[in-house]
């Protein structure tokens, strides 16, 4: 959120963007990132870093401003991609104004995209962008990025519960985990069978201070499946750890740490492999006292 004198944490740019939808004239707001205005915490098990509050500064949320949205028709999308959607999906976008105004007003109600944001802002950004690239062609791997977007937003919606207990986002939050896991794993499966690439993605964070790759796609598609995945179907659910426990093995099997495999990654793919065999092996004990009981 901007403020003013030596104490302000972001600023808006003199260079105006034109948005290509309709053609809205805005400035984007941007982050200040130095005399100390973020520490860095802990990395937490779903990649994301925390920053601890500055004593000048306060809290600040690097994750409000990464989304480009245009204050008028909420087309939103990554700095990178915001200019450079195609012609052949501005239809598709042009005509969903009024769908994307009021998923926002439901949820977070009125918002001003003009002015400094918060975190209703910012997790408003990730619910627009997530919807905005269903308009955008496989060369823009938007299945990958609507998996960032949705754990950034469910990220959100926590910090919004943090701040509003008695608002429900928490409820709103469980259900972008379960849209994460959803777009995290169709985008494994899109790469593999060579429909949409993940590795053509400059930053696949999840966070933005480090670049997880592809490994971090890997650990956060069988992350999602152990702790929001789908669980109405038990031979379903059961296949799915299956496979999230194959994928978290390979991924500290693989080696030593290096600069291309951080111990992060490593250390926390370990501990999500036995989190993931605990689960199963209680299953099946589960199954078998079943079985007991019916003979």
């Amino acid at each position: 959120m901007a403020e003013g004198g030596t104490n302000r944490v972001t600023f808006f740019s003199k260079k105006e963007t034109v948005c290509p939808v309709d053609g809205s004239r805005f400035f984007r707001e941007e982050i200040l990132t130095g005399r100390g205005r973020l520490i860095a915490g802990n990395l937490n098990n779903e990649l994301r870093r925390m920053y601890e509050p500055s004593v000048k500064y306060g809290k600040i949320s690097p994750l409000l401003y990464p989304i480009t949205v245009c204050p008028g028709c909420y087309y939103a999308a990554l700095a990178s991609d915001f200019q450079n959607v195609p012609e052949a999906s501005l239809p598709e976008l042009e005509n969903g104004v009024e769908e994307r105004v009021q998923a926002v007003q439901k949820v977070l109600g009125e918002l001003d995209f003009h002015e400094p944001r918060n975190t209703a802002e910012g997790a408003a950004s990730y619910l627009l962008a997530l919807m905005s690239y269903d308009a955008f062609p496989k060369e823009f791997s938007p299945v990958v990025k609507q998996g960032i977007c949705s754990l950034r937003a469910a990220w959100m919606f926590n910090d919004l519960h943090t701040e509003s207990p008695m608002d429900n986002y928490d409820y709103i939050a469980k259900l972008f985990y379960r849209k994460a896991a959803f777009f995290y794993d169709l985008a494994l499966e899109y790469e593999t069978a060579g429909k949409q690439s993940i590795t053509d993605v400059a930053h696949l964070g999840p966070d933005l201070d480090q670049n997880y790759g592809y490994d971090g796609v890997l650990y956060l598609s069988s992350y999602l499946t152990l702790h929001h995945g789908a669980r109405e179907d038990e031979e379903y659910r059961n296949k799915s750890l299956s496979q999230a426990k194959t994928t978290a093995a390979k991924l500290f099997g693989m080696g030593k740490a290096s600069k291309q495999k951080p111990s992060a990654i490593l250390d926390k793919a370990r501990d999500l492999y036995a989190l993931i065999s605990e689960e199963l092996s209680d299953e099946e004990a589960d199954s078998g006292e079943a079985e007991d009981d019916e003979t």
